[in-house]
């Protein structure tokens, strides 16, 4: 228990190991970006409490060999002015401009979660500069704060005293914590909440995941502006025009995702007009069952499938 303690308060305690961000002048404002790796461009588009570090946390280690990681943070985010882009088609005109600055004519997107807002208006947007798309339990039209989001959730997850709170309960209470992250992520029974506890605390892979997952939005302030602006988008949003996307598609979803609920990568899946498009529904999944689920290891392999294929 120690041993682990003190693996816990290091993780949570040391800078990760990125690259530095670098500013981008576009021609609506500045953009916050890092690539990360070589090889053939992958934009990546963080979700909600994110920011270009979160992106890089959540797949370096996901992505094939031969592929450059290019995260940006969205406006609002970090080092990126909400005045760049507020709504979510100014958002995609931002990541295709972005795009351009780098000099790359076109690039396979992934999103996860709220990063949907901005990944599906740039497919639909700016064809040309979308090689295809990989939506990860992504938001596909309207979205509202979930109705588990308690005033407890909201305290411990969304605000700077909760968060650090959060972050030195981790040390001492790790079970506790995860616990609530799961509960708060997902629709699943007691029973296998507990087991997915024993699982992750007794691998070193989920808890460094976890950790650096924490590290990142326990500096939430700098990242405030950009989640309040997703839910403001979300409120205001109808479901994307899928019909006229017809790059190539991979819709990954948790079935008991209670953070974007399952419909949204359903609608998003059937609708898409991709002549080319693959599903895979995560069976029990939470919010991120692309890393803990059961069936992760296989929704890792097809997401690096179709990345080969298309990117």
């Amino acid at each position: 228990m120690f041993e682990l303690r003190d693996y816990l308060r290091k993780k949570l305690n040391s800078p990760l190991d990125i690259p530095p961000a670098q500013i981008a002048e576009l021609p609506m404002g500045k953009m916050e970006y890092i690539t990360y790796g070589e090889g053939k461009p992958l934009l990546i588009i963080h979700g909600g409490a994110g920011g270009y570090d979160q992106a890089v946390v959540l797949f370096r280690k996901y992505i094939p060999a031969g592929y450059q990681l290019i995260c940006p943070s969205r406006p609002g985010y970090l080092g990126t002015p909400l005045t760049t882009g507020q709504s979510a088609e100014e958002q995609a005109d931002a990541m295709a401009a972005l795009l351009d600055y780098l000099n790359i004519s076109s690039a396979l997107v992934i999103a996860i979660s709220a990063g949907g807002f901005s990944m599906y208006p740039l497919a639909i947007r700016h064809p040309e500069k979308v090689r295809g798309i990989i939506a990860i339990d992504a938001v596909s039209g309207e979205y509202l704060m979930p109705e588990q989001t308690s005033k407890l959730a909201h305290t411990l997850f969304l605000t700077d005293i909760g968060l650090w709170m959060t972050k030195e309960s981790m040390i001492y209470f790790p079970e506790m914590v995860i616990k609530n992250l799961i509960k708060f992520d997902g629709y699943i029974d007691q029973a296998i909440i507990d087991n997915k506890i024993n699982e992750i605390v007794n691998c070193r892979e989920y808890l460094e995941l976890i950790t650096e997952l924490m590290y990142c939005i326990a500096d939430y302030k700098p990242r405030e502006i950009g989640t309040m602006n997703d839910m403001a988008i979300g409120a205001r949003t109808s479901w994307y025009d899928f019909a006229s996307i017809k790059a190539p598609a991979l819709i990954i979803h948790g079935t008991h995702d209670a953070e974007v609920k399952f419909y949204h990568g359903v609608f998003a899946y059937e609708q898409l007009a991709s002549t080319e498009k693959e599903r895979f529904w995560i069976e029990y999944g939470t919010h991120f069952g692309f890393y803990f689920a059961r069936q992760a290891n296989e929704a890792q392999q097809r997401f690096q499938e179709f990345i080969i294929k298309h990117g």
